[in-house]
């Protein structure tokens, strides 16, 4: 009888902790970053550069993400995919000057050398 007791209330336990776990996933904040996962459009590699002002890199395709590295006038950036933000604003996701550190950039902010 003591195990039975034991183990109805391991399962409510799990349970709840699971039901929790969930609640929090499913109420992640827009500001939480994002990687490449967020991409509508894959590219490939494509060339850019920083307009003449230069581009602030971000964690997520909005405003509203984490800052990241500022790219300089003219330095160069990979890009390898694009995502439309809830503004309907293009970003790019990509390597700043073909690092490793992978961020996003807004559109308007890169051209084509």
């Amino acid at each position: 009888m003591r195990s039975s007791r034991l183990g109805k209330t391991l399962a409510t336990v799990t349970a709840a902790t699971a039901m929790a776990l969930g609640g929090t996933l499913m109420t992640a904040t827009g500001a939480s970053a994002v990687g490449g996962s967020a991409c509508e459009v894959n590219i490939k590699n494509k060339q850019m550069i920083a307009s003449s002002f230069g581009a602030q890199t971000r964690s997520g395709p909005g405003t509203n993400y984490s800052k990241k590295k500022h790219l300089s006038a003219f330095e160069g950036f990979y890009a390898r995919c694009y995502a439309k933000n809830s503004h309907g604003n293009r970003w790019y996701y990509g390597d700043p000057n073909g690092s490793s550190s992978r961020a996003w950039v807004y559109a308007a902010n890169l051209q084509t050398p």
